[in-house]
């Protein structure tokens, strides 16, 4: 089953960099906790936030309009920046 929710201004067309993270279903609720508390931090925006569910693992994908945004994320939540 794949189930996906989104955060995005549909009108908006910037190029992004998109992060992609996965991970078991029972850690997604600490893992927002702790990308906003680092998005805090570092003083970074993401254009828009979504995750699906893919039993067993949820996807989630973190669209940067800043290529260094996007890498540092990836880096600091074991990610890839997608090509």
């Amino acid at each position: 089953m794949l189930d996906t929710v989104h955060f995005r201004d549909p009108g908006d067309r910037t190029l992004l960099h998109v992060v992609e993270i996965r991970l078991v279903h029972s850690a997604l609720n600490y893992l927002i906790a702790r990308m906003r508390s680092w998005l805090d931090q570092q003083g970074s925006q993401p254009k828009t936030f979504r995750y699906s569910f893919d039993e067993p693992d949820v996807v989630v994908h973190v669209d940067f309009a800043i290529d260094a945004e996007a890498e540092a994320f990836a880096r600091a939540f074991g990610g890839k920046v997608l090509p």
